[in-house]
C-alpha cells in the first residue's frame, strides 16, 4: 500500500490530489465498516490493496441470497479488524502528504538552486581546503559567498556595460583590472549588469548572476589575483563615523540603524543613489552622450558617494569630508566609448609593443605576448552559469549525434566522436559596411572556398555562429546596391549549406552544418528577478525563459561563444572582438587549430592572438 500510495503521487497537484484523495479513502472505509456492521460480514473476504475491489465486493453482496458471505460468529473480530484497518489507512495517508510535500518542496527549490548555480554539495575548492559544512542549504551558501566586508567596494555606475557581449567584456576586464591595480577587494555584484545591443529588445539587460556563475568565481577568486563578487548590504557598506570628543581623531563605524544611513546604491534600480533610472534605462537614450560621473553626489547629502580610490586621493583627507562615509567607490564608462574601452585598449597596446617576428617553415609570423595576468585569470575562473553550461553541452550532444551518424555509421561514432569545425564569418549585415570589414572576407562563398584544405581536413561536422535572423533579413537602406547584392547572395549560400553542408550540393552531401546559438537560448529558464538584497529574497521566484525576457540576442552569443570554446578546430576574422577573445580563451585553455580568415585566406595562428584593432 505505500508503494502504490507513493508511486501515484504527482507533485504538480499536491493539494487536489493527495488531500482530496486521502478524505475520500477514510470516508469509504467508514461506510463499510457500517454495512458491514449491518450484515455481519466477516472480513474475511477484506485483502489486498485496492478500495475499488472491496467497493465492487460490496456492490455484488446481496443480503437476501442464500450463499451470500459468511456471518461472523464473533461480532468483535471484524470491529477490531476493521477499526484497524481504518487507522492504518489514515496514518498511511498522513505519511503520503508528508513525504510528498517534502518532495514537492525539495524540487522546486532544487530546480531554483541548479539555475542560480547554488552548489548542492561541496565544490571542489571546499573539498580541497577540507572545508565540511554539509548541513548548510545551498542558498545559505551563496548568500554567505557573496557577503561582503568591510572593505573598499568597486561599483559599476553605467546601467550596463556597453557594446555586443564581448565588448562588455572587455569592459568588464577593464573594470576588474582597475580594481586590482587600486587594491579594491570587491566588487559590487548587482551593479555588474550585462545588456541586449540590438534588435527589437536593446535595451533589455540582465543580472551577472543569471550569465556567470558566481560561486565559481568567488571560490578562486583569491587564488587567482582577483576581487569577489558581493551582494550590496548598507549596514556593512555605508554608516557613519563617530567621532572622539578628547583626541579629535575619527572612528570608521558600521550603522546598523538604516534609518539614519544614507545608502549611496539604489537596490530597486540597481543604479548608484541619485542617477536617473527612467533616463538611463530607457532604450532610447544614447548612454554614450551622457556624463554620468557628472551626476554622482550632486544631491544634498549624497556628496560622499562620490568616493575615488584610496590611491586616487588621501584617505584622511576624504574621511573628514563629513559624518557620513561610505565603502563604495564608483566607476564606469562615463561619455564617448567610455574610459573602460580606452582602458581595455591601453592594456593591449602594451601587448603590441612587444611583439616579434620569427621563421617557422620557411614562413614570417609574429609572436605577440601573452595577455596580462589579470585578463588571463578573468578567463579562466569566469564561466557561464549552470542553466546556460547545461543548454550547451545538451546542444553539442543532440547536434553531434543527429548528424555525425548521418556521416558515419553509428559505431565508428561511439568510436572516434565528431570532429568539430566552428566557424565565425561575421557576414551579418551591420559588419557588411563597417570600418572593421576591410580585414574580413564577406562574401560566404569565397570564405568556404578558403577553407578547404588544411583546417577542414577530416573534419565531420561544421559549427556555423552567426545571427542567422539578421543573415536572412531583408537588406535595409542604409546598404549600397553592391552590399545589398552581397547580403542577398549570402543569405542563399546559407540556406543552401544548411540543407546539403558545407561543399555539397544536389548531387553530393558536404559537411553537415549546425548552428546552436538562437534555438538553444530562447529556451534556458531563468528565475525572474527579484530584490537584489538575496537575505531578504520572498518565495523562490517563477521561472521564465529568456525569450520572455528578451534577452535571447545576448545569451545566444554566451552559447555561440562556449560552444566554439568546445570545437576541435576554429576559423575566426581579424577586427571581430568575438573573434579575437575566442583565440584568446582557446590558447590559454591549450586549444590549437585556431585559423585568421582574411581576403587572401586563412592563415593559422602560432601563439597568443593580436590585439583586437580595426587599425
Amino acid at each position: 500500500e505505500i508503494h502504490e500510495c507513493t508511486t501515484q503521487f504527482n507533485p504538480i497537484s499536491l493539494t487536489n490530489i493527495v488531500i482530496i484523495d486521502s478524505a475520500e479513502q477514510i470516508t469509504n472505509i467508514a461506510v463499510q465498516i457500517k454495512i458491514m456492521a449491518k450484515r455481519g460480514i466477516e472480513p474475511s473476504g477484506f485483502h489486498g490493496s485496492a478500495l475499488s475491489n472491496d467497493n465492487d465486493h460490496l456492490k455484488n453482496e446481496n443480503p437476501r441470497a442464500p450463499n451470500r458471505s459468511i456471518r461472523s460468529n464473533s461480532s468483535s473480530s471484524w470491529k477490531r479488524y476493521l477499526a484497524s484497518r481504518l487507522i492504518a489507512s489514515f496514518c498511511l495517508c498522513l505519511i503520503q502528504i508528508g513525504i510528498s510535500t517534502m518532495y514537492l518542496t525539495t524540487t522546486e527549490n532544487a530546480n531554483y538552486i541548479r539555475l542560480m548555480d547554488l552548489p548542492s554539495v561541496q565544490s571542489e575548492v571546499q573539498q580541497t581546503d577540507g572545508n565540511t559544512n554539509n548541513d548548510r542549504s545551498s542558498i545559505d551558501y551563496f548568500i554567505n559567498i557573496t557577503t561582503p566586508q568591510p572593505l573598499p567596494t568597486l561599483v559599476h555606475f553605467d546601467p550596463i556595460f556597453l557594446g555586443g557581449y564581448r565588448n562588455q567584456h572587455m569592459r568588464f576586464v577593464a573594470f576588474v583590472n582597475f580594481a586590482v591595480e587600486n587594491s579594491i577587494p570587491q566588487l559590487l555584484l548587482p551593479s555588474l549588469r550585462w545588456g541586449v545591443a540590438q534588435g527589437e529588445h536593446r535595451g533589455r539587460d540582465v543580472p551577472f548572476e543569471y550569465l556567470f556563475d558566481v560561486a565559481y568565481w568567488n571560490e578562486r577568486a583569491e587564488r587567482a589575483g582577483l576581487p569577489r563578487l558581493v551582494r550590496y548590504d548598507a549596514s556593512v557598506l555605508e554608516g557613519r563615523r563617530r567621532r572622539r570628543r578628547r583626541s579629535g581623531t575619527t572612528d570608521m563605524m558600521d550603522n546598523n540603524n538604516k534609518s539614519t544611513t544614507i545608502a549611496c546604491f539604489n537596490t530597486s534600480s540597481n543604479l548608484y543613489s541619485g542617477l536617473d533610472s527612467g533616463l538611463l534605462r530607457n532604450p532610447n537614450t544614447n548612454i554614450r552622450r551622457v556624463n554620468i560621473w557628472d551626476e554622482i553626489g550632486r544631491l544634498d547629502g549624497y556628496a560622499h558617494c562620490r568616493r575615488l580610490p584610496p590611491s586616487s586621493v588621501g584617505q584622511q583627507e576624504q574621511e573628514d569630508a563629513g559624518d557620513e562615509f561610505t565603502h563604495l567607490i564608483a566607476h564606469g564608462g562615463s561619455k564617448g566609448v567610455g574610459r573602460l574601452w580606452a582602458d581595455y585598449n591601453a592594456m593591449q597596446r602594451r601587448r603590441g609593443k612587444a611583439k616579434q617576428n620569427t621563421t617557422i617553415d620557411n614562413r614570417t609570423i609574429t609572436i605577440h605576448p601573452e595577455h596580462l595576468p589579470v585578463e588571463r585569470a578573468i578567463n579562466t575562473i569566469l564561466r557561464p552559469s549552470e542553466a546556460i553550461r547545461n543548454a550547451i553541452q545538451s546542444a553539442i550532444v543532440s547536434s553531434t549525434t543527429a548528424l555525425g551518424v548521418a556521416h558515419k555509421d553509428q559505431q565508428q561514432q561511439l568510436q572516434s566522436p565528431s570532429k568539430v569545425l566552428a566557424l565565425h564569418p561575421r557576414i551579418e549585415h551591420d559588419m557588411l559596411h563597417h570600418r572593421c570589414a576591410r580585414f574580413m572576407e564577406q562574401n560566404l562563398t569565397k570564405i568556404f572556398d578558403h577553407l578547404r584544405g588544411e583546417c577542414s581536413h577530416n573534419v565531420d561536422l561544421m559549427f556555423l555562429a552567426v545571427n542567422i535572423e539578421l543573415v536572412m533579413a531583408e537588406p535595409g537602406s542604409s546598404l549600397g546596391s553592391d552590399l545589398r547584392e552581397l547580403a542577398l547572395e549570402n543569405a542563399i549560400v546559407l540556406n543552401r549549406t544548411r540543407t546539403y553542408g558545407m561543399f555539397g550540393n544536389e548531387s553530393s552531401v558536404g559537411i553537415p552544418m549546425f548552428e546552436s546559438g538562437w534555438r538553444t537560448a530562447e529556451n534556458i529558464l531563468f528565475p525572474e528577478e527579484q530584490s537584489t538584497d538575496y537575505s531578504k529574497a520572498g518565495t523562490t521566484p517563477r521561472l521564465v525563459s529568456s525569450k520572455s525576457l528578451g534577452i535571447t540576442d545576448l545569451v545566444s552569443s554566451i552559447v555561440n561563444f562556449f560552444t566554439i570554446i568546445e570545437a576541435d578546430r576554429f576559423v575566426g576574422v581579424k577586427g571581430s572582438s568575438f573573434s579575437t577573445d575566442l583565440f584568446s580563451v582557446r590558447y590559454y585553455m591549450g586549444k590549437r587549430g585556431n585559423y585568421i580568415l582574411g581576403p587572401e585566406g586563412v592563415e593559422e595562428l602560432v601563439g597568443p592572438p593580436p590585439p583586437h584593432s580595426c587599425n
